[in-house]
């Protein structure tokens, strides 16, 4: 398994993620006290797919088939949809770690484009409200071996892209990014040894960031923080020969920095936000044998009062086993509540009705969003033919002023041209007379 999520939606409900070889993405729902069966998000995918959800409650699964194409897999009214975003040019399959921002209905993507051995591309792509792809942009490049970038959303238009930047040292540091835009990179860390892992936890006020730095000699656990303040100075927690495997989170009020030393567990823990850690203990309660981390996303606001973390461990065998939290945590699994008796008829209605709530929610959002752009382009058009109106009038006014001035001029001319005819009239009148 590569990729592992989980996933906290607003009614509390738990879903896990995972990469099964023989099926593809599977995933897994905690309800009424227990696991689900697995079921198939994405038969025959690969393993390098990415979820993310908006804050309508949407989830969103993007993932490469065996051919390389990257489809888009949404739960909507409770039954997954697909479409094919990315069709896959040639026979080369590079894979793609690519993760949507869905805001106000406009989509964008961030995904990872290979350029060799010793660096590649982040690129973002917007696609317009006609559904049409607009040309990508590079936002910078980034360093092989790690995961190519990693995302954590502070709000639903405002993430950070965390990743290694490629260059002669060894540097991690972060973007923001928002639809369709981002910022220049932010050096959080940077080392002549290499960093081997990470973990990073933005918090409502502040990033924390532990890395497992591997130096010639020695390896180090390495913290630091960034507040309102600024950065703090880096500080080591640890130092031996077989470190890794690093995380952060808080729970009930502690940041607590875990990472793997020697094959144990081993925490070291902070009541001042990461200003001061004690010194790092073994951790003694029950913990599988290969434990690896999980991407962990809530719909549900986070406190650090009661936890706050953006990842999580579970065992590598069992992507539903989750360790640490539920000793750490008592309330982290949802609880298991009996539901209210409804007669069958009363719930079909409500599951129908429901259902129809949610259908036309969607298609007022979608009307709202093309009104919107309607709006704007009518108040566009409006200005324009404002300009174009000024414009004319202007040039009417220059033409009628040339005209007057072509008339007094032609007036002019022809005034004395009439003088002579008129005196010959007048002479030919008195030679009458006098006849």
């Amino acid at each position: 398994m590569r990729n592992l999520y989980i996933v906290r939606m607003a009614d509390n409900r738990l879903y896990t993620f995972y990469h099964s070889e023989s099926s593809g993405i599977a995933l897994r729902c905690y309800e009424g006290g227990k696991w689900g069966k697995p079921s198939v998000v994405a038969e025959g995918a690969q393993d390098n797919f990415t979820v993310s959800c908006d804050r309508h409650g949407t989830l969103y699964l993007f993932a490469q088939d065996a051919e390389g194409d990257v489809h888009l897999h949404r739960l909507h009214n409770g039954e997954w949809k697909s479409r094919l975003m990315l069709k896959n040019p040639g026979d080369r399959q590079a894979k793609l770690h690519i993760y949507p921002m869905v805001s106000d209905g406009k989509l964008s993507i961030l995904y990872n484009s290979t350029g060799g051995a010793d660096s590649g591309s982040l690129i973002m792509r917007g696609m317009d409200e006609f559904g049409k792809w607009q040309p990508p942009h590079t936002v910078d490049t980034y360093a092989p071996g790690l995961l190519p970038f990693s995302v954590q959303m502070l709000t639903p238009e405002h993430a950070l892209v965390l990743y290694a930047k490629s260059g002669s040292e060894s540097c991690v540091g972060y973007v923001e990014a928002g639809p369709n835009r981002t910022t220049d990179f932010n050096e959080v860390y940077s080392t002549a040894g290499r960093i081997a892992d990470t973990s990073f936890l933005a918090t409502d006020n502040s990033l924390h960031a532990l890395m497992v730095v591997k130096n010639q000699f020695m390896n180090q656990i390495v913290y630091r923080r960034k507040d309102d303040a600024g950065f703090a100075e880096a500080v080591v927690l640890a130092e031996g020969q077989q470190l890794g495997n690093c995380m952060l989170m808080y729970i009930t009020n502690v940041l607590t920095a875990f990472f793997m030393s020697g094959g144990s567990l081993v925490f070291s823990s902070s009541d001042d936000h990461g200003r001061t850690f004690s010194a790092p203990v073994r951790y003694t309660n029950k913990l599988c044998a290969a434990p690896v981390k999980a991407a962990y996303i809530s719909q549900i606001p986070m406190d650090t009062r009661a936890y706050y973390l953006r990842q999580l461990y579970v065992d590598r065998n069992n992507a539903a086993d989750i360790q640490l939290l539920p000793d750490m945590y008592e309330d982290f699994f949802p609880a298991a509540a009996a539901p209210p008796a409804v007669a069958p008829r009363q719930q079909a209605n409500t599951e129908e009705l429901t259902g129809k709530i949610i259908y036309y929610r969607d298609k007022l959002e979608v009307a709202e969003m093309l009104l919107a752009e309607k709006e704007k382009q009518m108040a566009k058009f409006m200005h324009a033919a404002g300009e174009e109106r000024a414009k004319f009038a202007q040039r009417v006014k220059a033409l009628e002023a040339e005209v007057d001035a072509l008339s007094q001029s032609a007036a002019q001319e022809r005034r004395p041209a009439l003088r002579y005819p008129l005196m010959i009239v007048s002479q030919k009148h008195e030679n009458a007379e006098c006849q």
